[in-house]
């Protein structure tokens, strides 16, 4: 444990923190819901995730969080792509962030999409998305890190939907 002081405040910096006062704290930091996909033998994979970057244009690269325990990680492994779909401001974009935010088998049942250049779905109604090709792997703590050179993108007109204090939000005009 190390100590700061300054004239105005004491913090103390711990070798370890509580999970839940991690994520309370990492729940102020307002974020895009995305669904991440990929297809693994013709069949789709995806979730929700919010642990997004952009790393670089030049190249274009993409990252990724995905915890340990996501099939749609063990997936992307084996797929060597993904596709980040950037969902819309609406009732569909809800929708659709709490379907892939579950562990329901049949997702992609429920929504319509379509293939991209490299077989990852695309979802129809998204914001904006992204098709990546896995350039980097990386272990950091629960969760794999996946840096992904763009292969293909598009956007459309309209407002991300918003994540922030564990519920989705709206950004005001």
């Amino acid at each position: 444990m190390s100590l700061h002081q300054d004239a105005s405040k004491t913090t103390v910096l711990a070798d370890t923190i509580e999970q839940s006062v991690l994520r309370a704290v990492a729940g102020t930091f307002a974020t895009g819901i995305t669904i991440i996909t990929c297809s693994t033998d013709g069949k789709a994979h995806g979730c929700a995730a919010n642990a997004v970057l952009s790393v670089s244009l030049d190249p274009a690269l993409m990252l990724i969080s995905l915890a340990h325990t996501s099939r749609t990680r063990t997936a992307i492994e084996q797929a060597g792509s993904f596709a980040i779909n950037i969902l819309p401001d609406s009732a569909e974009g809800s929708d659709m962030s709490s379907l892939f935010a579950s562990r329901s088998e049949d997702k992609f049942d429920q929504i319509s999409y379509r293939r991209g250049k490299a077989d990852t779905p695309i979802l129809n109604g998204a914001l904006g998305w992204l098709e990546c090709a896995v350039e980097t792997v990386q272990v950091a703590g629960d969760h794999t890190l996946f840096i992904g050179r763009v292969l293909d993108a598009k956007h459309a007109p309209g407002e991300p939907l918003v994540f922030f204090r564990g519920r989705h939000r709206r950004l005001a005009a």
